[in-house]
């Protein structure tokens, strides 16, 4: 259990009834009592809880409150507040922050003066407002709540929007999506169709302005009610064994479905609906494996946000380099991309911290994601890292935006060295179906166009997997032809994480791509075409490769354990004279197809 909710009292200051259920006309004892809300926080520390979210009722409709704070975080978890935000004055806020308050989480249906109206309460906007003013200069970690029904539905993409730019250009925070499931006073709720196809249209909103949406830990709609749930994926987090939750119950279809250890099913008020939820069981793997987080969303950004990685310079020798990734989503999908791409935005302080630390020293700063061109501030972290002292910026892209008038100059004007472009195939039909994404491979042509004519340096990476390694000769005839100047990098598929599926359906092995691979080093010795990335973690074994092996001889030696165990050296290995040189094999490629066809040098 990582974060749990705490009821502190039952009273609130407001009156919009059709939102919230759980205020009561006056504190009962055996909730507001300071003894028994103890009891709650003890209960909840003893279960596990790494973060307990006080909430009501109004929470701050209590003069202890501070207190209640500092005796959580004597214990321990983190403290994060559940608040409408209206009696949060400067003294407040300071008072809450000095007891150990770590985030705050604004409930905010609408924006603007209608929010008078909506809680039937005179003055609430302009006291919500002037608070989320103070939030914010006070540099409290914020997210938004906002309750899904008939009333906020026509205005909530104009939240986001309003949003977006109040926090302009620092990010907005994310926003929890609140299904409302019961109405208090009997009003209408959202039907279902509505409800899935308001949160899709809001996600798709978001997505094009590198806004994070997530469903709130009190909402819970299966993944498989939505006509699209690949979708919405990066709204879930859910964690294996997770099944189990209060007010939630599995149907019969539930039984083959890949999501039945971690989805509880449909809570009981949507079960209870007419007509009931019509459940899909989903098959597919990848699905499984994008709605699917290790320990919380917040961990695994902070796993995914900075990579260590090693570029070997012209003379062979290893240089520092850092991959921070400003955005984790992507407009294409690549079953071999190990990537999260379900992960809400970074926070940008974060990344910004990030970018700092690998221009540090004349690092060079590599801007990747999920799809980096989907961040607004892409300029301004290039920006960033060149007024940092970086030595060189790379970015890591599919160039689809890229082929919009301008942006790739304005990309370079900020600073931008190197691009690093997938390209996974020689034509349409092989492309798209790499990274299932119809009519984006003319796209990414469009895209190099623009930056080979700004005057970026370009570098192909073509991964071989079973759809396209037999392109791959053709792919040097392209390149050759429409960008002399570029450069090839061929990376092999890797199963590096649990995202990219273990299977010989997309994993070839190293003998089926050797025709392929022997063919087109030979067109690009022809053409003149600058072939790297053998020496990569993303590389074949260097004994594998089919051409004169005395170069890699040059190689500085790999650092012990950078590979971070997940490569393994089998007996093969210890007999050659490229050992420390060579990351050696992937364990996951070891299980699927062994050792037998190493070549020792």
């Amino acid at each position: 259990m990582r974060l749990a909710p705490i009821l502190t009292n039952e009273t609130c200051d407001r009156r919009c009834g059709f939102l919230c259920g759980d205020c009561q006309p006056r504190e009962r004892p055996a909730v507001a009592a300071p003894a028994a809300l103890r009891a709650r926080i003890d209960a909840a520390i003893a279960d596990g809880a790494a973060e307990l979210l006080l909430t009501g009722g109004e929470p701050t409709l209590r003069r202890d409150l501070p207190a209640i704070i500092a005796y959580i975080r004597a214990r321990g978890p983190a403290v994060a507040l559940a608040t409408h935000g209206a009696h949060l004055d400067d003294a407040a806020i300071t008072r809450l922050r000095d007891a150990g308050l770590g985030r705050v989480q604004l409930r905010l249906p609408v924006w603007g003066p209608h929010l008078d109206r909506l809680t039937r309460t005179p003055g609430a906007w302009a006291r919500t407002f002037a608070a989320l003013e103070r939030l914010r200069a006070a540099a409290i970690p914020l997210e938004f709540a906002l309750a899904l029904t008939p009333e906020t539905a026509p205005t909530a993409a104009d939240l986001l929007e309003n949003l977006h730019n109040f926090f302009h250009p620092q990010g907005a925070p994310s926003v929890l999506l609140v299904a409302v499931q019961r109405s208090p006073d009997r009003r209408p709720l959202l039907d279902l169709g509505q409800l899935t196809a308001l949160i899709t249209q809001l996600t798709e909103r978001a997505r094009e302005r590198g806004q994070a949406l997530r469903l709130a830990q009190d909402t819970f709609i299966p993944p498989c009610l939505f006509d699209q749930p690949t979708r919405v994926a990066h709204l879930y987090a859910l964690t294996p064994g997770g099944r189990d939750r209060p007010g939630h119950a599995r149907a019969a279809e539930c039984g083959g479905c890949v999501l039945a250890d971690r989805c509880p099913g449909p809570p009981e008020a949507l079960r209870r609906r007419a007509p009931p939820p019509q459940l899909r069981p989903q098959r597919d793997d990848r699905l499984r494996r994008r709605l699917s987080v290790i320990h919380s969303v917040a961990d695994q950004i902070a796993r995914e946000l900075v990579t260590p990685e090693l570029y070997r310079r012209d003379d062979g020798q290893l240089q520092r380099a850092t991959t921070v990734r400003i955005h984790f989503h992507c407009n294409q999908s690549c079953d071999f991309c190990f990537v999260s791409t379900h992960l809400p935005p970074p926070p940008q302080p974060a990344v910004e911290a990030a970018i700092r630390e690998a221009a540090r020293g004349r690092g060079i700063v590599v801007l990747s994601g999920g799809e980096p061109t989907l961040s607004p501030d892409l300029e301004r972290y290039i920006r960033l890292a060149r007024a940092h002292g970086a030595a060189e910026i790379e970015l890591q892209t599919n160039a689809i935006r890229l082929d919009q008038p301008g942006r790739a100059a304005a990309l370079r004007d900020a600073g931008l060295g190197r691009a690093f472009v997938s390209l996974h195939g020689a034509t349409a039909d092989v492309g798209d179906a790499v990274t299932n994404a119809p009519g984006t491979f003319q796209r990414t042509l469009a895209g190099v166009d623009a930056l080979t004519r700004a005057g970026v340096d370009v570098r192909l990476n073509f991964v071989l997997c079973q759809k396209n390694h037999h392109q791959l000769p053709d792919a040097v005839d392209l390149i050759h032809h429409r960008w002399p100047r570029a450069s090839l990098c061929i990376s092999f598929v890797g199963p590096s994480t649990d995202l990219v599926p273990h299977t010989p359906l997309l994993i070839p092995s190293y003998s089926d791509v050797t025709p392929s691979l022997s063919e087109a080093l030979r067109r690009a010795r022809a053409h003149g075409l600058e072939i790297t990335g053998f020496d990569s973690m993303c590389g074949i074994p260097l004994c594998l490769v089919p051409t004169d092996l005395a170069p890699f001889l040059g190689l500085a030696a790999i650092p012990k354990d950078f590979d971070r165990g997940e490569f393994a050296k089998p007996p093969a290995c210890q007999r050659c004279a490229l050992e420390p040189r060579c990351f050696g094999v992937r364990r996951r490629y070891l299980e699927l197809y062994g050792d037998s066809e190493l070549r020792p040098a």
